[in-house]
């Protein structure tokens, strides 16, 4: 009996383990990639296992001509504003959403979850009409302006699960005690959900981080650009840097992996509670 256990687990287990490597393979490819001289990138047969350490494709990637510590800092701008700005947004729409009762209020957090289908193609051309109007077009906040569009819906879904979570006994006993709603909001709601706001400012940072389209059209200056987009400068008319655009792409992956990585339980736990209560 226990073999016949143990021989299906070591199937399952076997199979998971070649599914991951399956996966992992290409994180591997640019990893190795990265420290590979570029005088062995072409050799054949391809090596699995570098020969030789090149450290010094990170260093041109980061401080020469490529400028990717540059565009690290206008995306930590980009991104960190963009978070700030949909969560506080979302906090505040999923609390109505979630406390008061009204007429096509569950339609309309459909409708709101719904918005994540656009893709950010439909609607990059009347945005960048409105950032000329503005006068806005080619700065920073073009750019936070758009990736907050397009996070603050995914904000409030997301919100929306975690205050469900909370009792309104909480509240109706602090404004029994006198305090108002927007006090009882303050000192009651928000340090219990503040694991939901940290939750969400990440999943919208990291959103924020990995958007390319609206910087490609927002921005003309190449001193603004995130890292998205200072990707591109590796590639030439003649030769494409494979081993600095790789080392560039690891240091721009790193920080949007970890921040997943470390949300990733609270993100799953948002989006089932969002969708099955209410």
């Amino acid at each position: 009996m226990t073999a016949r256990r143990t021989l299906p687990e070591i199937g399952r287990h076997g199979a998971l383990i070649l599914l991951l490597g399956f996966l992992l393979l290409p994180v591997w490819v640019m990893l190795k990639t990265s420290f590979t001289p570029y005088d062995r990138l072409y050799v054949w047969p391809p090596e699995f296992l570098p020969t030789s350490l090149d450290l010094g494709n990170y260093a041109r990637a980061l401080f020469g001509q490529y400028r990717v510590v540059e565009a690290l800092g206008n995306s930590l701008v980009i991104a960190g504003c963009a978070a700030a700005i949909s969560t506080s947004f979302g906090f505040l729409g999923a609390y109505g959403l979630a406390r008061f009762r009204f007429t096509g209020r569950t339609t309309l957090l459909f409708l709101v979850l719904a918005t994540q289908m656009l893709s950010p193609v439909v609607i990059v051309i009347p945005l960048y009409e409105a950032m000329i109007a503005a006068g806005l077009l080619d700065t920073y906040l073009s750019v936070i302006l758009c990736d907050t569009a397009l996070a603050t819906p995914i904000a409030i879904w997301l919100l929306h699960g975690f205050l469900l979570g909370i009792p309104r006994e909480l509240e109706e006993a602090a404004m029994v005690d006198g305090c108002s709603r927007l006090k009882a909001l303050w000192h009651v709601i928000l340090p219990v959900v503040r694991p939901g706001l940290a939750m969400t400012a990440i999943y919208t940072f990291i959103h924020a981080w990995s958007d390319l389209i609206f910087p490609l059209v927002m921005l003309t200056d190449d001193s603004k650009w995130p890292v998205t987009l200072a990707l591109t400068r590796f590639v030439g008319e003649n030769v494409i840097r494979w081993d600095s655009l790789m080392a560039a792409g690891v240091v721009t992956t790193l920080p949007a992996a970890i921040l997943f990585a470390l949300v990733q339980k609270h993100f799953t736990r948002g989006m089932v509670a969002g969708a099955v209560k209410g």
